[in-house]
């Protein structure tokens, strides 16, 4: 890494030119801010400046010319926490501009964006090596219900039984399918380890109590409605009809089986931050391991306390 010739200090002196209350950064902040480019976890605390944090990353990457602006990725969770994040990242560089800390032509344009957004961008430029035609915007929740809600009521098998009610069902098969692509298992794999526990439960005594009675209705269930299940994935993926739990699964599924994909990413983005890490499923870790793990610098800042 070349010699950084702006401190953290340097830049916040340089924001009071234009903002005098700007503050310096505490030492454990710097610390963060001027940290080596490699890998780095950063546990902190609510109220602790994360965000602030951050920002102020970026600005020190930028004034010491490791990167431009566009070139970190910068994930979070939320739309509003994206668009905050990405606003004030471009108000400082004005400022810096202004201040003539960086030169005059320096981009202001970040990529901060959300981790469903950013995996929704992968999936529309490498899903059809799947052979899906995916858009970046996936199905809202209204939207999902309705086709599971389709599906369940049109069910073709007149053999199908349930003891719940059909809405139930509906939120069966959507829980279900959201299960299924979080933790890539099969169904299948659901099928057989049901399978599995009802022997188990009918050689101990399939009817001694309402909780074994009740853990086998719940099993037989689970088992019933997964041909639904199963076609309620399929059929969606095929018509490019994707939740964002199938975006997540799916871009996953691309790292993972397509090294050329990280390849391209991690020459986009040299630097990337991960906000609230604490919160990231299986298949967004799955993910962002396969495009920017063993050794890219990724700074992940999260807070065990809210996870």
């Amino acid at each position: 890494m070349t010699t950084a010739k702006n401190s953290p200090l340097d830049i916040a002196a340089a924001l009071r030119k234009l903002a005098p209350k700007f503050p310096d950064p505490t030492p454990e902040q710097a610390a963060i801010i001027s940290a080596p480019l490699e890998p780095a976890v950063v546990i902190a605390g609510a109220g602790s400046g994360k965000t602030e944090t951050m920002s102020a990353r970026v600005l020190y990457l930028v004034a010491n010319g490791f990167v431009r602006p566009d070139e970190i990725l910068g994930l979070t969770f939320t739309r509003k926490a994206a668009g905050e994040l990405s606003m004030r990242v471009r108000n400082r560089l004005r400022q810096l501009r202004t201040s003539g800390l960086i030169p005059a032509n320096t981009p202001l344009d970040t990529a901060i964006t959300t981790y469903h957004s950013y995996a929704g961008r992968l999936l529309s430029e490498h899903a059809i090596r799947f052979g899906i035609d995916a858009t970046p915007e996936p199905l809202g929740e209204a939207a999902v219900w309705q086709i599971a809600s389709e599906l369940v009521r049109s069910w073709p098998d007149e053999n199908f039984t349930n003891s719940s009610a059909v809405n139930t069902v509906i939120d069966d098969v959507i829980g279900l399918s959201k299960l299924i692509l979080e933790h890539q298992v099969s169904v299948d794999d659901i099928r057989r380890e049901d399978e599995k526990n009802l022997a188990e439960l009918a050689r101990i005594g399939g009817t001694a109590n309402e909780e074994v009675r009740s853990a086998v209705r719940v099993a037989q269930q689970r088992i019933a409605i997964l041909p639904m299940v199963e076609v309620f994935i399929n059929e969606r993926r095929a018509n490019g009809e994707l939740s964002f739990d199938d975006q997540i699964a799916l871009a996953a599924d691309i790292a993972v089986n397509f090294p050329d994909v990280g390849i391209l990413e991690r020459a986009k983005y040299p630097i990337v931050l991960l906000d609230e890490y604490q919160d990231t499923s299986q298949s967004q870790v799955r993910l962002l391991s396969a495009l920017f793990g063993k050794g890219h610098p990724v700074t992940a800042v999260g807070d065990p306390c809210q996870s």
